[in-house]
């Protein structure tokens, strides 16, 4: 019996031997640390592997980021007597921005680590802990850091893991064999030559920063030697003939070269003189010059400081609403969109449709006492919008109350996503039958001023506004739904977007009680109410439902499958909880005292399961929330003439003294912050038109974190750089630029100051 009690936990201990906690997501990527092996044997060499899965379009970057950027680092504790090497860094790729370009990775990259163990180490659990930091970038750069954990047994039958695959891949790409070039210098061109068999493409990749440059186009030729090769490549700018000696790129490994998809390690050979002649084969690609566009539209995009964005043409005309940097107008638009549609389809609920005549009627005989259908219909479609605003002012006074509480709701958040899920399943049961909400409310509308004779026609506008109030409170039962759906978009946004939002659901709403009071005759062509309402409403349920599904997707996504399983069962008792209120709560049947503790249980349970699978994967250690504490960059270049160091006391004085201000908050990592400076603010003509419009230039550099600089960014709404403003004298906000400049762009904003 003992014998067989040690294969059992000798057989769980296997199938649970790494255990390692969630993927901890950043910003724009998920970062996890995993093994390739299912347990470490004594004695025997191990792999860990830091895995980054990057969002579209970003990237994190190589040990030599080329023109801009910070390497990705590792910092392991270990067992005692435990050994790791550095990083295997796979080969990366040429990512352009502008005329820049940086070695990085996208997707899903995997960057390994060897750990000796040694034979000594005693069977059991080992616990190792991690600390990454990287630099992820797209139009902005963004510090990153998390504190990662994996548990592992130790145990002499180790078997490969699930993520031995990804250790295998990202080692291939890795150089495992060296190669011997020869390397000659002529003028600023520098020659690599080497023997293969066959090469149709390379691309080669500098362990040193600032000899190469990084953008420009490596073209590979075939020389008139079978089986030789020849890869030419531009010096940076600026790099002195003697640059490479002192560097030690010939003798060391001087960086990787890819042949065909093939990585090898290349130790560089000087050569007398570089060659010349051959077959072109390939030319690896370059960047485009002046690839970094303005606003679409030929104007400008400005944005007031909160993030709201207005486009402005050639002519200096400030035209409707445009997509701001972040690409966010357009989901206030359709988010627009569908709260004036909901506010509409609200009134077919059976709790409002039947009493739409009613309404109309009573502007009507208001109208016939000489106070004027219309003017009376418009007073009820604006009790209706002013109701609308009261709630919308509660929700974001709430919101700002939980934000305080440390809530900290965001758009991409697991736990705003989870959170969405919930509220839009209880929705969905509301619009199924199974519970109602607010039916108590209802019994207001017997109070509803247009019922009861108004004597004057002030009396009669106050009426009308007052019968538009009690209609929303009225409809409240109906309304939740509907309102459901505004509150997942708003519950993200700024305050005047909420007000937007809570605004087109009230017009929606109001719609056809104003149309109508101008046109009651129009009357006799509204439906008949009926049980049809009750069947239409039921079946709106159903598009609630699959959002909840697509929700259930994005969570996916971010977290886990662990977390999918955790919100549908999370769902599954808040679904109870609103059978229990409904059954027996509302409808007062007995056990009512026991089903409502049982309810409020089970809504508990579901709500805390939810939650706290969402925030094992979107709440890692504070300093992992983009912070980066204390990265720093070697070589970061000074400032150009003309520029002074950013502070509030500073940006306070200029202002104070009547002078316009521009703030560039940049880094030597942001990539971006490198093109706008070199394509656009370290321009002599640019500089000039500052300096005729007598701006003080102030750089706000977060190369190295700055607690202030932070805090700053935080003020407009940022977690990472670059941003621009402009202060002009007698504006209380500064402007703010896009994060992609053009001399265009600038150009016209410096117009604006008189």
């Amino acid at each position: 019996m003992k014998k067989f009690a040690s294969l059992v936990f000798l057989a769980l201990l296997l199938a649970f031997s790494a255990v390692r906690a969630q993927p901890v997501r950043v910003d724009a990527v998920e970062v996890e640390l995993v093994a390739d092996q299912t347990a470490a044997r004594p004695g025997q060499p191990l792999m860990l592997g830091l895995r980054i899965r990057h969002d579209p379009k970003w990237h994190t970057y190589w040990r030599n980021p080329g023109d801009s950027g910070l390497p990705t680092t590792l910092a392991l504790s270990l067992p005692d007597g435990w050994t790791s090497g550095g990083f295997v860094w796979p080969a990366p790729a040429r990512v352009f921005v502008g005329p820049l370009a940086n070695y990085a990775y996208e997707g899903d990259v995997l960057l390994p680590v060897p750990v000796s163990v040694p034979a000594s180490a005693a069977a059991g659990p080992a616990r190792i802990t991690a600390v990454a930091q990287w630099l992820m970038c797209r139009d902005v750069c963004i510090p990153g850091e998390a504190r990662l954990s994996l548990t592992l047994a130790v145990d002499a039958a180790a078997r490969p893991s699930s993520d031995a695959p990804l250790f295998a891949a990202a080692q291939a790409a890795a150089p495992a064999q060296r190669l011997t070039v020869d390397a000659g210098l002529d003028g600023r061109r520098l020659t690599l030559a080497f023997d293969l068999p066959q090469a149709a493409s390379a691309e080669f990749f500098p362990y040193r920063e600032g000899l190469i440059s990084a953008p420009a186009v490596q073209r590979l030729y075939r020389t008139d030697v079978a089986g030789r090769w020849r890869l030419d490549l531009d010096t940076a700018d600026g790099v002195a003939p003697d640059a490479f000696e002192k560097a030690g790129f010939h003798g060391d490994p001087a960086g990787v070269l890819v042949v065909d998809g093939r990585p090898y390690e290349v130790v560089a050979r000087k050569a007398s003189a570089a060659g010349e002649g051959g077959t072109l084969v390939s030319s690896a690609p370059a960047a485009v010059a002046g690839s970094v566009a303005p606003a679409s539209g030929g104007g400008r995009l400005l944005q007031a400081a909160g993030g709201t964005s207005v486009t402005v043409g050639a002519d200096g005309a400030v035209g409707a609403p445009g997509m701001n940097a972040s690409g966010q107008a357009g989901s206030l638009l359709i988010a627009l969109l569908f709260a004036t549609v909901g506010g509409l389809i609200l009134n077919l609920m059976p709790c409002v449709f039947p009493v739409i005549g009613l309404k109309v009627l009573g502007f009507a005989r208001q109208g016939s006492d000489g106070g004027g259908g219309g003017r009376s219909a418009a007073a009820f479609g604006a009790g209706v919008l002013v109701s609308f605003w009261a709630l919308a002012a509660l929700l974001v006074l709430l919101r700002q109350a939980g934000q305080a509480a440390g809530w900290g709701f965001q758009l991409q958040s697991p736990v705003f996503v989870s959170l969405m899920a919930l509220l839009f399943v209880v929705i969905g049961l509301n619009l199924a039958g199974v519970f109602e909400i607010g039916m108590a409310l209802t019994r207001l509308g017997n109070r509803d001023p247009l019922a009861r004779g108004v004597g004057n026609d002030q009396a009669g506008m106050l009426a009308s506004f007052g019968s538009g109030v009690l209609a929303v409170l009225v409809a409240t039962p109906c309304t939740a739904p509907f309102m459901g759906s505004a509150l997942g978009y708003t519950l993200g946004r700024p305050a005047a977007e909420v007000l937007l939002v809570f605004s087109a659901v009230a017009l929606g709403m109001a719609a056809p009680y104003v149309l109508l009071g101008c046109f009651p005759a129009a009357l006799r062509w509204l439906p008949r109410p009926g049980r049809w309402m009750e069947s239409f409403r039921q079946f709106l349920a159903f598009p609630m439902f699959a959002t909840v599904a697509w929700l259930a997707w994005v969570l996916g996504q971010q977290a886990g499958i662990d977390a999918v399983l955790a919100l549908a069962l999370g769902a599954v008792l808040v679904a109870l909880a609103a059978w229990l209120y409904g059954r027996f709560v509302q409808a007062a049947a007995r056990p009512r005292g026991m089903a409502l503790f049982v309810a409020v249980l089970s809504f508990a349970a579901g709500t805390w399961l939810t939650v706290d699978s969402a925030l094992a994967a979107a709440a890692p250690p504070a300093s992992a929330r983009g912070s980066g504490a204390g990265i720093t960059v070697p070589g970061a270049s000074g400032r150009p003439a003309g520029w002074a160091a950013w502070s509030d006391t500073a940006v306070a004085e200029a202002v104070a003294a009547g002078r316009p201000v521009f703030v560039d908050f940049t880094a030597a990592w942001c990539v971006s912050c490198q093109v706008n400076k070199k394509l656009v603010l370290d321009r002599a003509s640019v500089a000039a038109r500052f300096e005729q419009r007598q701006v003080v230039r102030l750089r706000a550099d977060w190369t190295n974190r700055d607690a202030a600089i932070g805090a700053a960014l935080a003020r407009h709404g940022r977690n990472g750089v670059p941003l621009y403003l402009l202060y002009v004298p007698g504006e209380t906000a500064p402007r703010i630029l896009p994060e992609i400049l053009s001399v265009g762009i600038v150009d016209e904003a410096l117009a604006a100051l008189r």
